[in-house]
């Protein structure tokens, strides 16, 4: 198993934060360029932030899984050793 070092720890948060941000904000100013374009304030601010916060959701679970899967917890299939 794979030891998880304080560098990596760190660059998994970054990874973690970068996700966060860039899907939920990027999706929130996605949707308040659309409403001032269509005129239907909140409705798509709202729409966007909660389609940022679902593509969050599923990069972190892809990084977790792939974490389970190059053997940072134990979860994924052993080696032999």
């Amino acid at each position: 198993m794979a030891k998880l070092t304080p560098t990596g720890l760190i660059k998994i948060m970054g990874q973690v934060t970068a996700i966060m941000v860039i899907s939920i904000l990027g999706s929130a100013v996605a949707g308040l360029i659309l409403d001032r374009m269509l005129a239907t304030s909140p409705l798509l601010v709202l729409t966007g932030v909660a389609l940022g916060t679902v593509i969050a959701a599923l990069g972190i679970w892809l990084l977790i899984r792939a974490g389970v899967r190059s053997g940072y917890t134990g979860g994924g299939p052993s080696d032999g050793s």
